[in-house]
C-alpha cells in the first residue's frame, strides 16, 4: 500500500518546522553476526578498533613492502652506476698505463734512430767543413799564383808595400834594409828600377818569390804579399770555416700525438 503524502499549502507568513530526512537506515544486527543484542555504543567501537588495527596492519605491510623494493631498487641502481664508474676509471687507468708503456716502448725503439741521426750530422758536418776548407785552400793557391804572375811583370810592386809600411813605422828612419828572394831583385835590376839611397837590397834564399823582409833602425816586419795573403785567407777561414758548429747533444726524436688514441679516450669517458 502506498503511502498517503498530504500536501500543506502556507499562508504568507506563516512557516513550519522542517525535518531531515536520517543519515543512514538503522541497522538490525542480528544475533549470530557477532555484535548481539549488546550496547551499540560498544559494538561501535569494537568496529572502530578493528578497523583501525587493518589499517595499521595494512599501513605496516605496504611500508615494508616499500622498503624492500626501495632497498632492491637501489642495490640494483648502485650496482649499476658502480659498474659504469669502474669501467670508466678502469678505462682512464688502462690507457694512461698504456700510454706510458707505449711511449717507453717508442722511446726505446728510437734511440738507434737517434745515434744513427747524430753520427750522420756529425758525418755531413765534417764533409761540409772539409768542403770549406778546400775552398779556402783553392783560393789562397789561386791568390799566390795571380800576385807571383803579377810580380813576375811588375816587381816593382812590391815597393808599394814598402812604402806603406814605412808609413805605418813611428818616428824618422835613417837606414832601411829590404830582403827580398833572389829573383825578385833579379827582375828589379832588369827594369832598372830606381831606388832612395837609403834602401838597401839583400838578397834572402829563404824567402818566397813576393816575399820582403822591412829592418829598419826600430822595428822589423814582414810586408811580402804572402803574409798579407795568409791575414786574409785566416778572416776567410774564421767566417767560413770554424762558423760551423759541431753538434753538442744527440737529436731528440719526439713522438707526434695520437689523435685516434685521444678520440678514443673521449669516447671512453
Amino acid at each position: 500500500m502506498m503511502k498517503k503524502v498530504t500536501i500543506q499549502q502556507l499562508s504568507p507568513g506563516q512557516y513550519r518546522i522542517h525535518r531531515f530526512p536520517p543519515i543512514a537506515d538503522p541497522v538490525n544486527h542480528h544475533p549470530s553476526d557477532g555484535f548481539g543484542d549488546g550496547d551499540p555504543a560498544l559494538n561501535w567501537q569494537d568496529s572502530q578498533f578493528e578497523l583501525q588495527q587493518k589499517l595499521d596492519e595494512g599501513f605496516q605491510q605496504g611500508l615494508a613492502k616499500g622498503f624492500d623494493e626501495g632497498i632492491a631498487q637501489g642495490v640494483d641502481q648502485g650496482h649499476q652506476r658502480g659498474l659504469l664508474e669502474g669501467r670508466k676509471e678502469g678505462f682512464q687507468q688502462g690507457f694512461a698505463q698504456g700510454e706510458l708503456a707505449g711511449q717507453e716502448v717508442f722511446s726505446q725503439a728510437v734511440r738507434p734512430v737517434e745515434k744513427i741521426l747524430f753520427e750522420l750530422e756529425e758525418w755531413h758536418q765534417e764533409k761540409d767543413k772539409q768542403q770549406r776548407q778546400l775552398i779556402c785552400d783553392l783560393v789562397q793557391k789561386v791568390s799566390q799564383q795571380v800576385i807571383r804572375a803579377e810580380l813576375t811583370l811588375m816587381p816593382q810592386q812590391i815597393f808599394a808595400l814598402v812604402d806603406e809600411a814605412l808609413e805605418a813605422i813611428p818616428g824618422k828612419t835613417e837606414k832601411i834594409i829590404i830582403e827580398l828572394n833572389p829573383q825578385d831583385i833579379d827582375r828589379i835590376h832588369t827594369i832598372n828600377k830606381s831606388l832612395p839611397e837609403a834602401w838597401k837590397l839583400i838578397a834572402n834564399p829563404e824567402l818566397p818569390v813576393g816575399g820582403c823582409l822591412l829592418i829598419t833602425d826600430n822595428a822589423e816586419a814582414d810586408v811580402g804579399c804572402d803574409a798579407r795573403l795568409e791575414a786574409c785567407i785566416e778572416n776567410v777561414q774564421q767566417h767560413l770555416v770554424e762558423q760551423n758548429q759541431p753538434l753538442e747533444t744527440p737529436i731528440n726524436v719526439e713522438q707526434e700525438p695520437d689523435d685516434q688514441n685521444h678520440a678514443s679516450k673521449g669516447e671512453g669517458e
